[in-house]
């Protein structure tokens, strides 16, 4: 049987993996807000957040986790449109 400091360093690994890809993932979103700055679109785009959200939605097999990650996911995409609004307007004022 694993010990409590087994499951904690498997967990910092995961967590490191997390910020790894959020850190990606921002990094993308600050290239998409160029794209959208230079073709005057909206930061918000929703059906293409409702479809990022089914995608992810399809993914879950586990029920009992579905509404913990779909929340996350919520939360990154407030991340990430103020980051890509952020983004736009320090462009616009440079």
């Amino acid at each position: 049987m694993s010990d409590l400091n087994t499951f904690r360093n498997k967990i910092d690994e995961i967590d490191d993996n997390i910020v790894k890809l959020l850190l990606e993932r921002f990094a993308v979103a600050k290239d998409i807000a160029e794209y959208k700055r230079e073709r005057g679109l909206d930061v918000f785009q929703k059906a293409r957040e409702a479809e990022i959200l089914k995608k992810i939605a399809d993914k879950i097999n586990d029920d009992e986790y579905r509404d913990y990650i779909l929340k996350i996911y919520a939360e990154i995409f407030d991340a990430s449109k103020s980051i890509q609004r952020s983004s736009i307007s320090d462009s616009s004022s440079s």
